[in-house]
């Protein structure tokens, strides 16, 4: 399975994502630095599997039944190492179930949940 960390989840955290049968690339080492959401989800759609983001703007701004990747979603209380760390086990572990054209949710007063835009949320078990 494919990973990509998005930009917003510092580079330095890229090797705790990573287990068993798991490629993780940050989009810094796979040349996206600065990229715009469209422009990444379209480039690492059917090359990637999940895409890892800090972005809670992402699912609102980008019609993700376009792009052929699953979301999973960090949001921690604020979007620091120290706060992001101990949410990637969950990350991790959502990425076997995480379904593409959807997001999963793993953070503040959330469990993992996968939504798709424009529909109503259904709770999802991790």
């Amino acid at each position: 399975m494919r990973i990509a960390i998005d930009e917003d989840i510092p580079n330095e955290l890229t090797p705790l994502f990573r287990g068993p049968g798991l490629v993780v690339e940050h989009v810094e080492d796979l040349g996206f630095k600065g990229t715009k959401n469209g422009e990444l989800l379209a480039s690492l759609s059917g090359t990637h599997d999940v895409l890892v983001t800090g972005d809670t703007n992402l699912p609102h701004q980008q019609n993700l039944d376009n792009f052929d990747i699953a979301i999973v979603l960090i949001h921690p209380r604020r979007l620091l190492i120290d706060q992001i760390r101990p949410l990637i086990p969950r990350a991790v572990a959502a990425f076997a179930t995480a379904t593409k054209h959807a997001v999963t949710t793993i953070g503040v007063a959330t469990t993992p949940r996968s939504s798709t835009p424009n529909s109503e949320r259904d709770s999802k078990p991790s």
